[in-house]
């Protein structure tokens, strides 16, 4: 099953760059998941269907003033008709061809992160959370939230 807890935080401090791999991390999970779930039709149709989500998500981020975001698009479309091949066959070579086409392509956005570590959300608070020991022994929850919104004294 998928953390989204873990995903969210990552998400929060994420570059642009780094938004892109969290996407093709969630596409591979989900059709885990989905080959998982072969005999479970409901839960294999969901898994697919959050597949295509972030798969759409992949297209809708495109900016297509840039030649390669054509051919990304492309490669994306036909990812897309391997899914439904995937749904609609349940075979495992359609699963596997799928796979293989989007880690080899997140490969390539993995080897340029380290070119853009720019954060997507800028100036964010930091919170701590834990559990402490209250004045009459009971455990109690403590968030801590230091503010930074630019301004330093």
């Amino acid at each position: 099953m998928i953390d989204k807890q873990s995903y969210v935080a990552r998400i929060s401090k994420a570059s642009p760059l780094e938004l892109v791999i969290i996407n093709f991390e969630l596409i591979l999970e989900y059709l885990r998941e989905s080959k998982e779930s072969l005999g479970d039709e409901k839960a294999f149709n969901m898994n697919i269907i959050n597949a295509r989500k972030f798969l759409t998500e992949l297209r809708n981020s495109l900016n297509m003033k840039y030649e390669i975001s054509y051919e990304l698009m492309s490669l994306y479309n036909y990812v897309d008709k391997r899914i439904s091949d995937f749904l609609f066959s349940e075979k495992l070579e359609d699963y596997d061809e799928t796979v293989r086409i989007l880690k080899t392509v997140m490969d390539g956005f993995l080897n340029i992160e380290e070119e853009d570590k720019s954060p997507v959300m800028t100036n964010t608070d930091s919170i701590y959370a834990g559990l402490t020991y209250g004045k009459d022994g009971r455990l109690q929850e403590f968030v801590d939230i230091k503010t930074n919104k630019g301004f330093k004294a």
